[in-house]
C-alpha cells in the first residue's frame, strides 16, 4: 500500500491483548486503516472481540467499525462567465463575456466555495483477503536470547481528525518513555530552560505529523505514547479570486510596469506578467489590470476539458455540469487556490509635477493631475480615415487613378518641396481619378493623395481605449487606419457685429462699445442702406478702426492686432485685401459716407470671421528628448450652405 501520509498509532491494552490501528493515506487520498489484534496467550481477545481455540486451531472475532469526522475548507472563486464578464468586451472566445465597463459583476449567485464543510470518514474492513493471522509455534522448553537493533525512523499523526494547523511551540508529549518538545520544526529530547536538548526529529506544523529518526526505545513500547501539550489554528484563508487596488496610480503600462507573486497551498510560487493591453497573464492565472486607476481582478485556475476529467474530479465541490463550454468549449474552470497573505506585487506609477502656468499659458488647474485630456467622450463626433499616396511622377495630360473609390478629397504635391498645387486638374472623388487639364508652370514631378474619411457620432468609450460609435463604419479599412476626433463648429458664416462712430480716439485704447468721454461723431456711415460687406472666405475675428486724417476724405484702417494695414478715402469703394485668403477682409462702399468727417473722428466697424478658434496645446512628457517626430494635421471639413429650389 502506497502512502502520502504515514500511520497514527493507537493503542489499546486488556491483560496482555492489544488491538492497534494504524492510519494512512493513499495516493488517491483514500484513508486506510490497518488493525493489529493480539490474545492475552489464554486465547481471549480485548473486550471481547473474539477467541483463539487453540486445539481446534479456530480463529472467531468482530471486525469494528469507527465512524469519524473532520472539517474541510472549500477555497472561494468566481464563477468562470461571471468573471470573463468583468475582464473582457467580447461575448465568445477565451475570456469572453458581456460588457461591463465599471468593474466586476459577481453576486451571491456567482460565488462558489469559501466555506466550511464536515466530511465523514468511514472505517471498515471490506474483504477477507485483507485478513493475515501471524503466530508462532511455542518451544518444547523455555529458550533465552538477546539482540540490538537501531530502530528505522518513525512517524507519528498529532492531528488524525482536524485539518487544522499546529500553533509552533506548543507541542509536548511522552513517548517510551522520554519529554519530546518542538521548536522552530525541530524535535527535540529532554529540552529544558537549562539543557538545549537533543534533535530527535521533525514535525510539520501544516501536516501535523512527526517524523522521529533519533528516538530511545522504553517504556511499554512504541505504543507508550501520550499528548501532554498541543494548541492548533485554522488553515489560513486560501481563494482563487482577488480583487484589490494598488497603493499608486495611474502605472506604467506594458511588460515591467506590473508584477505579481504569491504562493499557492502546495507552496509554488506563481508569478503573473502583464502585457501592454493589461491582460495579466502566467501558470495558474487569468486577470485583467486598469493602469489609470490601478485596480487588478484576478482568478487563479484554469480551463480544463471536461473529457479529461475523472469520475472523482467531477465529484469534487467546484465541477458543475452547467459551466462547461460556457467560456470555452468543452472547458470548464477548475480553481486553483492561493495564499493571499504570501501576495506580493510591485509597480512603476507616473507623479505628475505641477507645471508652472506662465510657461503653460493656460491654468493648470483646470486639467487633470496627470495632465492628460480626454480627447474622446461619448456625444462627440470622429473621423476615421486612411491616406492614399502614390508614387511620384512626370506631370502630363492624363488621367491618374488613386486606385480607391468614394474619396474625401484629393491633392496633388510638389514632390521636392510638399507645396500643394491648386490648379490645372479637376477631381472625381466618387471614381477616385484625377484628371490634369493644364500643367504648365508644375514642377517636375508631383504625387497625387487620395483620403478616405468616413464622419461617425461616438456611442461609448471603453476603459481599454476602445470606441463604440453609433452607426456601423461602412468601409473595410486596412491597417494603419488613423481615428481623429472631431470639433462641431456648427453653422459658421461671416458678419459685421457692430458699427458706430466716435469723435476722437488715442489709437491704442479699445473700449467696448462707444468712450463716454469722447462721445459720437457727427456725420456717420449709412449702415442701414449700404453695409458693410464681408464673406467667408476673407473676413476675420478683429475689431477695425477707421481713423481720419486732416481734410475729413483719407482714412487709415487700424486692426486692434493687426495693427495700420491699410489706407482708404471716402470717395471710392474700400476693399482691404487679406493676402492669407485671397479675398477682402471687408467692403465699405463710397455711398454709404456722409458728409462732415474731420481729422481725428473714427468709425469702428467689429467683424467676426467664419473660422472657429482652435486651441492646441503641446503636452510633452518628462523625459530625454528623442528627437524632433512630431507631426499634426488640423482639417476643416463642412457643406456649403445652398438655397433650397422651389419647383411649382
Amino acid at each position: 500500500m502506497a502512502t502520502t501520509r504515514n500511520t497514527t498509532i493507537t493503542t489499546e491494552h486488556s491483560s496482555s491483548s492489544t488491538l492497534t490501528q494504524e492510519t494512512g493515506i493513499t495516493s488517491g487520498n483514500r484513508i486506510v486503516v490497518v488493525h493489529t489484534l493480539t490474545d492475552n496467550g489464554a486465547g481471549a481477545f480485548l473486550a471481547g472481540l473474539g477467541t483463539v481455540d487453540y486445539v481446534g486451531k479456530q480463529l472467531t472475532f468482530k471486525a469494528v467499525s469507527h465512524d469519524r469526522r473532520t472539517t474541510s475548507y472549500k477555497s472561494d472563486f468566481e464563477e468562470s462567465k461571471a468573471f470573463s464578464q468583468a475582464v473582457s468586451n467580447s461575448t465568445s472566445g477565451e475570456g469572453g463575456g458581456e460588457n461591463n465597463n465599471s468593474g466586476s459583476n459577481s453576486n451571491s449567485q456567482s460565488r462558489r466555495g469559501g466555506d466550511y464543510g464536515t466530511a465523514a470518514v468511514g472505517e471498515e474492513i471490506l474483504g477477507g483477503t485483507s485478513i493475515v493471522a501471524r503466530y508462532r509455534v511455542g518451544a518444547p522448553a523455555p529458550v533465552a536470547a538477546s539482540m540490538s537493533f537501531t530502530p528505522p525512523a518513525a512517524t507519528i499523526d498529532l492531528c488524525p481528525y482536524t485539518t487544522h494547523r499546529i500553533v509552533a511551540g506548543s507541542v509536548l508529549f511522552r513517548w517510551m518513555g522520554h519529554l519530546y518538545s518542538d521548536f522552530e520544526g525541530v524535535i527535540y529530547r529532554g529540552r529544558t530552560d537549562t539543557n538545549p536538548g537533543i534533535a530527535s526529529g521533525r514535525i510539520g506544523y501544516e501536516s501535523g505529523v512527526v517524523l522521529m529518526t533519533d528516538y530511545v526505545v522504553g517504556g511499554t513500547g512504541p505504543q507508550d505514547f501520550q499528548l501532554l501539550s498541543l494548541w492548533t489554528q485554522n488553515v489560513p484563508w486560501t481563494t482563487a479570486s482577488l480583487f484589490f487596488s494598488t497603493d499608486a496610480a495611474p502605472l506604467r503600462a506594458g511588460p515591467g510596469g506590473f508584477v505579481l507573486t504569491v504562493v499557492d497551498t502546495r507552496g509554488d510560487t506563481l508569478t503573473a506578467s502583464v502585457d501592454a493591453q493589461g491582460n495579466i497573464t502566467g501558470t495558474h492565472m487569468w486577470g485583467k489590470i486598469e493602469f489609470a486607476r490601478g485596480g487588478v481582478e484576478l482568478q487563479f485556475g484554469d480551463f480544463v476539458l471536461d473529457a479529461d476529467l475523472t469520475p472523482e474530479h467531477k465529484a469534487e465541490w467546484w465541477y458543475d455540469a452547467a459551466d462547461v463550454g460556457a467560456v470555452q468549449a468543452g472547458k470548464i474552470w477548475r480553481p486553483w487556490p492561493v495564499d493571499p497573505t504570501t501576495l506580493r506585487y510591485s509597480c512603476v506609477s507616473y507623479i505628475y509635477l505641477p507645471v508652472d502656468v506662465s510657461l503653460m499659458g493656460i491654468d493648470s488647474a483646470a486639467l487633470p493631475p496627470d495632465g492628460r485630456v480626454a480627447f474622446a467622450r461619448p456625444g462627440d463626433t470622429c473621423v476615421i480615415g486612411i491616406t492614399h499616396s502614390g508614387s511620384p511622377f512626370a506631370p502630363s495630360l492624363i488621367t491618374y487613378n488613386v486606385g480607391h473609390q468614394r474619396l474625401s478629397f484629393v491633392q496633388v504635391i510638389d514632390d521636392a518641396t510638399g507645396a500643394e498645387i491648386h490648379d490645372g486638374y479637376t477631381a472625381d472623388l466618387d471614381a477616385g481619378t484625377v484628371t490634369f487639364t493644364d500643367v504648365t508652370g508644375y514642377p517636375p514631378a508631383i504625387r497625387v493623395i487620395g483620403r478616405t474619411e468616413v464622419y461617425r457620432q461616438i456611442a461609448e468609450v471603453r476603459i481599454d481605449g476602445s470606441v463604440k460609435l453609433t452607426q456601423p463604419i461602412g468601409y473595410a479599412f486596412p491597417a494603419g487606419a488613423v481615428f481623429s476626433t472631431a470639433l462641431r463648429q456648427g453653422d459658421r458664416f461671416a458678419r459685421v457685429s457692430r458699427a458706430y462712430d466716435q469723435q476722437s480716439w488715442d489709437g491704442v485704447t479699445w473700449y467696448d462699445g462707444l468712450d463716454p468721454s469722447k462721445g459720437a461723431a457727427t456725420p456717420t456711415y449709412d449702415t442701414t442702406n449700404h453695409p458693410v460687406e464681408v464673406t467667408n472666405r476673407g473676413a476675420i475675428t478683429e475689431r477695425w478702426a477707421l481713423r481720419f486724417r486732416s481734410g475729413g476724405q483719407a482714412f487709415d484702417l487700424i486692426g486692434r492686432h493687426l495693427g495700420q494695414i491699410a489706407a482708404g478715402n471716402i470717395n471710392e469703394d474700400f476693399a482691404p485685401f487679406n493676402a492669407a485668403a485671397g479675398a477682402p477682409y471687408m467692403t465699405i462702399r463710397a455711398t454709404g459716407w456722409g458728409s462732415g468727417w474731420a481729422a481725428g473722428n473714427v468709425l469702428f466697424v467689429d467683424t467676426i470671421g467664419a473660422e472657429a478658434p482652435i486651441d492646441c496645446v503641446r503636452c510633452v512628457q518628462p523625459g530625454s528628448p528623442a528627437g524632433i517626430d512630431d507631426r499634426a494635421w488640423i482639417v476643416q471639413r463642412g457643406d456649403a450652405g445652398r438655397t433650397p429650389e422651389s419647383t411649382f
